[in-house]
């Protein structure tokens, strides 16, 4: 996990990666960057259309255009020639180089050998700045095109590279600077907090742009490995491939579990016991209310078939009413869901002339949970006197549950000792990691200021300032 900075002022991030943000394909001005040269931030030289640039002219790490855009299913980079890989393994990635400089270059060279286009650049330099990579644009640093022209592909990229891993003080407090009290490299939970943040707010959740996402990810921890980039972290890389294979799978397990809520149970519990609170608690989704859909059948026959012959009972003896409410993060420890036989029981019941068309239901166990955000929200007490939460749902429900996925729910407390769900704030999955990078997203260092200060002579100075401001535009 990320190493926590004590205050806002350094963040405390897990730095991952390099970022680089160039080459989209045969222009030979647009790559990436090396940490201490005067020549980074210059301002990249548009090719003509009309040229026709050599493999050999564009380095010989360049794609070449007959392969694709890197990013198809049965994809293999070019072999190297034997100089190639001994440049790699004595010079660019040599052991003896700060993993700065190494995964810099690897970024470079990353580039160079994809085309990375439309939102694939822009997934992949908000991952990159998720590790505390400087992808921001660089500023004109005074070299014409002719200069540009005298240098060779590596010196050129070098030159018009976008994007920095500082690796010292000259970071400030946005990016990764080497303090390994403020940071750690953990590229297994840069990649968690890109799944399960930026990657969703990206984009708003499309099942297509998510897998790009991802494969934009896997793509490049796969390159890190292939290259031998950072021996001493090949077990985290490889624990960051299994996140992106975590992700492909549990994202649509989450988005199927959206769809399915509430079930018939949930929703029969509260049209029986809140009613007046049911119809705005649920925003369906997919789920629709059963024609003819009887609550009270539902709630009761799901105990009467289940293996849960005490609570049945209390039902019976007792008249259920809501004694309690609230809302509590819980994680998911344990699912149990019904039995073949309880299926056969539930598929075979009849209600009047007809089938009832219930659906089985099984249950959660939860424990305390927690899931940070960019809100500060104190950790409120946990609501009952058990260690674990006990939750029924329908089984289809259950069967895209992951154990270790985390929800905030609201809950009403019958008092026979049933619990329900009310309502769903948010689900993640069992990966999820909010990193602190993200609070340093819009960060602006703090200045010094000529402007007077509000004071009991002049307390309207600061109303006057923002009125120059305004005239002045």
């Amino acid at each position: 996990m990320p190493s926590e900075v004590p205050q806002h002022e350094e963040p405390a991030l897990a730095c991952e990666t390099g970022g680089v943000d160039n080459d989209q394909g045969d222009n030979p001005v647009s790559l990436p960057i090396i940490p201490n040269n005067a020549l980074q931030g210059i301002a990249k030289t548009k090719a003509s259309k009309k040229s026709n640039k050599s493999l050999a002219s564009r380095g010989p790490t360049a794609l070449p255009k007959n392969r694709g855009n890197g990013f198809e299913e049965y994809f293999a980079d070019p072999p190297m020639t034997p100089g190639e890989a001994e440049e790699e393994k004595t010079e660019i990635y040599a052991s003896d180089l700060p993993f700065a400089e190494r995964m810099q270059s690897c970024i470079q060279r990353f580039r160079s050998r994809r085309r990375l286009q439309s939102e694939r650049i822009l997934l992949f330099n908000e991952y990159l700045f998720l590790g505390g990579v400087d992808t921001s644009p660089a500023v004109f640093g005074g070299l014409g095109r002719q200069d540009l022209r005298d240098l060779t592909p590596a010196q050129r990229r070098d030159a018009t590279a976008t994007d920095i891993i500082y690796g010292n003080t000259s970071a400030g407090d946005r990016f990764y600077n080497g303090d390994e009290t403020a940071w750690s490299v953990d590229f297994a939970s840069v990649a968690a907090g890109f799944f399960s943040v930026t990657l969703v707010h990206l984009t708003s959740f499309e099942p297509a742009r998510m897998a790009l996402g991802i494969d934009v990810v896997d793509n490049f921890l796969r390159y890190v490995l292939q290259h031998d980039v950072c021996p001493e972290h090949e077990t985290n890389v490889k624990e960051a491939l299994d996140v992106c294979e975590y992700a492909r799978t549990e994202w649509p397990m989450l988005r199927q579990l959206y769809a399915s809520l509430p079930g018939q149970f949930n929703l029969a519990a509260g049209e029986l016991f809140r009613p007046d609170d049911a119809a705005t608690s649920w925003s369906f989704q997919e789920f629709t209310r059963p024609e003819g859909f009887d609550p009270k059948s539902v709630f009761y026959s799901a105990f009467a078939l289940m293996d849960e012959p005490e609570m049945f009972a209390r039902l019976c003896e007792q008249e259920p009413k809501v004694v309690k409410e609230f809302t509590c993060t819980l994680e998911l420890v344990e699912v149990s869901r019904p039995s073949e036989d309880i299926v056969r029981r539930v598929n075979s019941l009849v209600i009047g002339d007809g089938a009832a068309k219930h659906i089985a239901v099984g249950k959660a166990i939860f424990k305390p949970g927690i899931i940070e955000d960019d809100w500060v929200t104190p950790e409120a007490p946990w609501p009952i006197a058990e260690e674990q939460m006990t939750l029924f749902f329908d089984d289809d429900i259950l069967a895209h549950m992951s154990v270790g996925m985390k929800a905030r729910l609201g809950i009403y407390e019958l008092n026979v000792g049933l619990r329900f769900v009310k309502t769903v704030e948010i689900i993640v999955p069992t990966f999820y990691t909010y990193l602190p990078q993200e609070l340093m997203r819009h960060y602006k260092p703090p200045q010094d200021t000529d402007r007077p200060a509000p004071s009991v002579h002049d307390p309207e100075a600061e109303e006057k300032q923002h009125a120059i401001s305004a005239r002045d535009g």
